[in-house]
């Protein structure tokens, strides 16, 4: 289906707890918003889904970008860092129907009512309404990761949000060699070569080239194939929490891979 853009029109929702005095204290720590956030909260209550929204902001280039549970959001937005003010605009939305539009309308409609923010302590940081209300409750997605720590082998164990089987024939991994740009690894069944290439000018971004692999077949190629495709459309890497690496396509974690 092919996607439309609409305006995202924000609706007025009543928030439940003061930056000031919610029971996450903000504290006054500098906040830097550069990076991706998943929406872990809104209104009060947690969001549960497999796939999180989460909303990205790019600094220097005022721009915001992100995930409501169904469809993605883009747009431009302003902030003073010393005040604490944010005003994200009127965003721009995909229409496309999900499982989660409740879920996708209450963070819009948060998102609608954000005038501020503050920080909550490590990773995590509240956008608040003009009453300084926190509306919606974020916490980072990924941390930067140096291009050198992608060394070595790393497990794949997630794949468009999918865990890995833990049944499966081979265990897919891949092996990277930063000094020649390379990767090496197995997709499931075949074993798979090729090369990646960094973009200085972009933060984390990474783009794989020329992978081949073996062409032995086995009984379900749907693992490998998922595998090929995300290596064929990813463009961004980073280090989640838990110290796993992710690859990102168009925002959206991809491919989760654990350390050897």
């Amino acid at each position: 289906m092919k996607k439309k853009i609409i305006p995202v029109v924000a609706m007025a929702f009543i928030a439940l707890a003061s930056c000031q005095s919610s029971k996450n204290q903000a504290v006054t720590s500098p906040v830097n918003l550069d990076g991706e956030w998943s929406i872990t909260e809104v209104n009060g209550s947690a969001i549960t889904i497999k796939e999180m929204p989460y909303i990205g902001f790019n600094v220097e280039d005022g721009r915001v970008y992100g995930y409501t549970g169904c469809n993605n959001i883009m747009g431009a937005f302003k902030q003073n860092a010393e005040a604490g003010t944010l005003d994200l605009g009127q965003m721009a939305s995909t229409m496309m129907a999900g499982p989660n539009m409740d879920v996708e309308r209450n963070v819009l409609n948060a998102l609608g009512q954000v005038k501020g923010y503050k920080s909550l302590g490590k990773d995590e940081v509240a956008l608040c309404n003009e009453k300084k209300r926190p509306v919606v409750i974020l916490k980072k997605r990924s941390q930067e990761m140096a291009l050198k720590d992608l060394n070595g082998e790393w497990n794949i164990v997630k794949v468009n949000g999918e865990d890995v089987p833990a049944e499966v024939e081979k265990q897919p991994f891949l092996a990277f060699d930063v000094a020649k740009k390379s990767i090496s690894g197995c997709a499931g069944c075949n074993t798979i070569r090729g090369g990646f290439i960094i973009n200085d000018a972009q933060k984390q971004s990474i783009t794989f080239q020329n992978v081949a692999s073996t062409r032995m077949m086995c009984p379900d190629m749907t693992l490998e194939n998922n595998i090929l495709q995300v290596l064929g459309k990813a463009d961004r890497y980073g280090q989640l929490g838990n110290g796993n690496l992710v690859l990102y396509v168009d925002g959206k974690q991809a491919m989760e891979l654990r350390k050897r």
